[in-house]
């Protein structure tokens, strides 16, 4: 069998929902193959918002309460051998993404930073300013490479950024505060130098209580101190300290505005994570140290509900039991007192870091990271995965959740509550977007009933099953018959709209319930097939010897190194591709034993005919012995129809060549999704057929759909990009009809047109 990224998430899912009081509501990773998530944040509805950092831009998405995506945004700059890095986004009070970020002249970030950068969008991504603030904002004595961007955002919309360094066109150099207006404008920057024999300096965070502003770090060089500053929003510097420490990690306040920094001391050779309070004039109040029985090293410290402080740290077991590095999570008092704590260590040879803490309004702490999973790591599961861990006020670990990657390096990046309370987390390799729901209820949830598919089409069908009492949500997945992999939709809607889908395919389906107090299952899988004439089947009969261990195109990334069935549906990934653009795909196949001559085939679908047989459709034919890989490059012509098209790659050991519909004795054909676009637009779309007719596209305020061909309109629906049926409206026999729009949020929507000789049209159509 195959190891498949998603079919492992869905396993996992499977796996420990069972026994945990939370569940995914969805997963999305962003279309970018070797993008770094940075940050992560909802606004009051939901929508969320994400940073990423991919070949020098900074790119902003939007994806909807759903997990459905709605708009990307890049960032870049135009000067030679720079390079732009985002570290937080914020949302305003006017639910506008705000984001905060860096420019740097070495590709790796943190490096020779030279101008911080605020980008501010509205909720439909229109870029309403672009903010680059000169300066130099890294220290070269001893570490050349010592960036760090830190920011926080008060309630009227202001953006405080921290860093150290010095900005141009203002005095000094050190410690700066960085205050940017809701419109974009400097108001004005704050700067402390601290006496330092190496003119050295190092903000790790920056923190906002009230009208204060505390700062941690370092000064006089890398490892030396502890450094807290404190100014108010004003600009008016309050006190600063420094501290015995291997650098100030974080700082808090309490409801009194006592600041409790954390950072770590170095005691022979080890390591004790520190804790410093001072009261509101600075004054040392106490200091404690806490040691877990190894080298610990502090990190994050949020404040509690309870008024109390959670601390999210890191260290080894050592000398006793290990030198690998676990996550650590306690609690204390605002005396100082250690009210509890956990270690993560699910795998003892492997170190576990966290990345990332949140704090609820109720007290409960997350934190993600990286660590080992629960039982244990296997030949088809990680050692180590990207983990969530959900503790209560008390202590208690209440729910685990490990995800596999299959990347030992990846890891949780950022963290946020959303408005209802549910968990969002971002991953750092590729930016695998999470949701959580948090089920802390008890309300009664039953499988949900008379699930059914009505009103299938070549392309698209509807999903209905009858209500739940207590559910506030619903899945459905689906997948081609023969496909290992679902696809699930999360709505809040007793009905879905299945689209783009395969003309003449088996599909399965079902369907679950969320309530708070969990998710009910699946309802039993059933299946339905499109209208019209599928792809033809092609397929090697033994897999075991010869098969296809990796295609590699753009942003699609499938590493598949076991033998194979002899077939492999993947058209639940897939790539876009631009007509009239030139790609590489690269190619390696499993040979055992080596040696072997393999015929290589591609044909991609370019006119969506659903056949593989016109003129230039085959775009890769040669015969290779190597294992390891191989790259090919073909044009797409500039003809190719834009929509949802089909990938063949074939692998067929002996000759002659394969031909796109052929079962031979060893080999394996794989098939993938190809979404053409690019020059074609959503708004050159406006005919959906030779049947029907959409304007305007984009739509302000109505909408009007006209039949072309005498047809009659007999019913119209409007959904999101999640499937999720936002209007369904019934007409008499016409040709002509007016849709009212007006009340739409901007965005991108579904059209699904019934006439009435029961043929259905799907298209995508704008609302401005």
């Amino acid at each position: 069998m195959k190891k498949v990224l998603l079919l492992l998430f869905s396993l996992l899912f499977i796996r420990t929902v069972a026994f945990a009081t939370y569940s995914i509501d969805w997963m999305s990773t962003p279309d970018l193959l070797a993008n770094t998530g940075s940050s992560i944040a909802t606004d009051a509805d939901n929508n969320v918002y994400t940073t990423t950092n991919y070949e020098a831009s900074i790119y902003v998405e939007k994806r909807d309460r759903f997990g459905v995506f709605q708009w990307q945004r890049i960032s870049s700059t135009t000067l030679q051998f720079n390079y732009e890095t985002a570290v937080k986004v914020h949302i305003d009070p006017q639910g506008n993404p705000v984001v905060v970020g860096y420019r740097h002249t070495v590709s790796s970030d943190g490096h020779n930073a030279n101008a911080l950068i605020v980008l501010k969008y509205d909720p439909a991504g229109t870029l309403q300013y672009k903010q680059v603030i000169q300066g130099t904002f890294s220290y070269f004595n001893n570490s050349q490479y010592w960036t760090r961007v830190t920011s926080q955002m008060d309630a009227t919309g202001n953006v405080y950024i921290g860093t150290a360094g010095a900005v141009s066109g203002y005095p000094g150099s050190g410690y700066n505060v960085v205050k940017v207006s809701p419109s974009g404008n400097v108001v004005r920057v704050s700067t402390k130098l601290f006496p330092s024999a190496t003119n050295f300096h190092y903000v790790s965070q920056i923190r906002l209580y009230g009208d204060k502003l505390g700062l941690a770090g370092v000064t006089d060089y890398a490892y030396a101190n502890a450094t807290t500053w404190v100014v108010d929003t004003a600009g008016n510097d309050l006190w600063n300290n420094i501290s015995t420490g291997v650098q100030g990690r974080d700082i808090a306040f309490d409801q009194s505005g006592n600041a409790y920094m954390c950072t770590w001391i170095s005691i022979a050779q080890m390591g004790d994570i520190a804790i410093y309070k001072f009261d509101v004039n600075g004054n040392s109040l106490w200091n404690q140290t806490y040691d877990f029985g190894g080298s610990d090293a502090g990190g994050t410290i949020l404040p509690s509900a309870d008024g109390n402080f959670v601390i999210m740290a890191s260290g080894n077991q050592a000398p006793s039991t290990s030198f690998y590095i676990d996550w650590i999570t306690f609690k204390v008092d605002t005396a100082g007192t250690l009210l509890w704590s956990d270690r993560y260590d699910e795998t003892t040879h492997n170190d576990e870091y966290p990345g990332a803490m949140a704090v609820d309004a109720m007290g409960n702490t997350y934190v993600t990271g990286i660590g080992g999973p629960f039982p244990g790591g296997t030949s088809t599961i990680s050692t180590r995965q990207m983990i969530t861990v959900k503790y209560t006020p008390n202590g208690t670990r209440e729910w685990y959740s490990p995800v596999d990657t299959l990347n030992l390096d990846n890891k949780g990046a950022a963290i946020c509550i959303g408005a209802d309370s549910s968990v969002f987390v971002i991953g750092y390799i590729n930016s695998l977007i999470i949701h959580y729901l948090d089920h802390t209820g008890s309300a009664p949830c039953t499988v949900p009933t008379n699930a059914g598919a009505a009103v299938i089409s070549n392309d698209s069908t509807r999903i209905s099953w009858n209500p739940v009492t207590n559910a506030y949500l619903y899945h459905v997945r689906y997948k081609t018959a023969t496909s290992l992999v679902w696809e699930t939709l999360s709505t809040n809607s007793t009905s879905a709209i299945l689209y783009p889908l395969y003309p003449g395919t088996v599909y399965d389906f079902a369907v679950e319930a969320i309530c708070n107090s969990g998710p009910t299952g699946y309802s039993a899988t059933q299946q339905f097939t499109t209208t019209g004439v599928g792809y033809c089947q092609s397929m090697g009969v033994d897999g075991n010897h010869d098969w296809i261990d990796l295609v590699f195109i753009e942003n699609l990334l499938n590493s598949t190194p076991d033998p194979a069935s002899g077939y492999s549906d993947f058209t639940h990934l897939s790539t876009t591709l631009i007509p009239g653009s030139t790609y590489n795909i690269t190619l390696s196949a499993g040979i055992d034993p080596g040696g072997a001559n393999e015929s290589w085939k591609i044909w991609i679908d370019f006119n969506g005919n659903n056949d593989f047989s016109d003129p230039g459709e085959e775009v890769v034919s040669y015969v290779s012995n190597q294992i390891g890989w191989e790259t090919s490059t073909f044009t797409v012509p500039s003809t190719a129809t834009a929509g949802t098209t089909r990938m063949r790659v074939s692998l067929k050991n002996g000759s002659p060549a394969q031909t796109p519909c052929e079962t031979f004795a060893l080999g394996e054909v794989e098939d993938y999704t190809v979404i053409l676009s690019g020059t074609t637009s959503v708004q050159q779309q406006n005919s959906i057929s030779e049947k029907m007719l959409v304007y305007p596209n984009p739509a302000q305020h109505v909408l009007t759909i006209e039949s072309s061909k005498n047809q009659n309109i007999q019913s119209v629906e409007l959904c999101d990009l999640s499937g999720r049926v936002l209007l369904s409206d019934l007409y008499p026999a016409t040709g002509r009809i007016s849709v009212d729009v007006h009340a739409f949020s901007k965005g991108i929507y579904l059209l699904r047109v019934t006439c009435a000789d029961q043929s259905v049209q799907t298209s995508r159509w704008i609302k401005e």
